[in-house]
Parts: structure tokens; C-alpha cells; sequence
């Protein structure tokens, strides 16, 4: 007899994704309309790395790692000029803006929270690169703190 198993629901529209930026958006900004083949997506982070010795035996170490990641945003986006904004005046002083983040899923297994900490902007699509429509920009972070829950 097979088991029937509930329908799992991946749903990511009802999503949401808040930007802290202390001196800047310190209630948090509400990032909007995410691209839909880039979104919200967060590099593998490594844990652990392990080598060979001399007579054979393999050994392991953790490695503390940053945590990167990357936001598709379309051009229309009202989070744009933010992060642009976030872009120009990194620039501008010639240091960061420690960043923070928190990304809710609430169809994810009965909800999860996302939350990363102690980050900055590294890069950004600051011109969306124009073709037949304005495709989305990009925008980068690295964090030194990640948790869920």
C-alpha cells in the first residue's frame, strides 16, 4: 500500500525581505519586486575542509566562512533608488554601512525566519542592463552571521 504524503507547499510569493542599515534605513527597508530568475539566493557556505597527510590519513577542520548574498531586483523595483542610494554613498564616504537582513518564508515548512547579521553591500548593479526591456539588477552582500529561527 503506498503512503500517501501531503502536498508540500514551496511558495516563495508571499515572501519578505528587510534591509537594516543602522544610520540609513535603521526601521528596516522592505525590499520589493524580486526578479524571478535570481530573487533572494544565498552562496554554499563551507563548513568544513579536509586534507591529506603524508601517510595517508585524512584530517578535517571547521573554517569559519562569510555568508554571500545576492538580490535580483526588476528595474521597476521601489527598493531601486534605496540601494542605489546604499551604493552611491558607500562610495561617497569611502567605507561601508554595517547591513542586516531578514528574510521571511512563511510557506516554508510552516514559516521560517532568515536572519543575517554584521554584513556590508560589496557590489551592485547600479545601471540595469538595458536590451529589448530593462533587465534586473543585481545586488551583493556578505554577512558574518547567519541564523534561522
Amino acid at each position: 500500500m503506498a503512503v500517501e504524503l501531503p502536498l508540500g507547499n514551496i511558495t516563495s510569493a508571499n515572501s519578505t525581505l528587510v534591509l537594516i542599515v543602522n544610520t540609513l534605513f535603521p526601521a528596516g527597508l522592505p525590499l520589493q519586486m524580486f526578479s524571478v530568475d535570481t530573487g533572494i539566493n544565498m552562496e554554499e557556505v563551507q563548513v568544513a575542509d579536509t586534507r591529506m597527510s603524508l601517510d595517508g590519513h585524512m584530517v578535517a577542520g571547521y573554517i569559519p566562512s562569510l555568508k554571500t548574498v545576492q538580490i535580483g531586483l526588476e528595474p521597476a523595483s521601489p527598493s531601486y533608488e534605496a540601494l542605489c542610494q546604499l551604493y552611491r554613498l558607500t562610495e561617497q564616504r569611502r567605507g561601508f554601512y554595517e547591513c542586516g537582513m531578514v528574510l521571511t518564508l512563511p510557506d516554508l515548512n510552516g514559516g521560517a525566519v532568515f536572519t543575517w547579521s554584521k554584513g556590508v553591500l560589496i557590489g551592485g548593479t547600479i545601471l540595469p542592463p538595458v536590451q529589448q526591456m530593462l533587465n534586473p539588477t543585481t545586488w551583493t552582500f556578505r554577512f558574518n552571521h547567519f541564523k534561522r529561527g
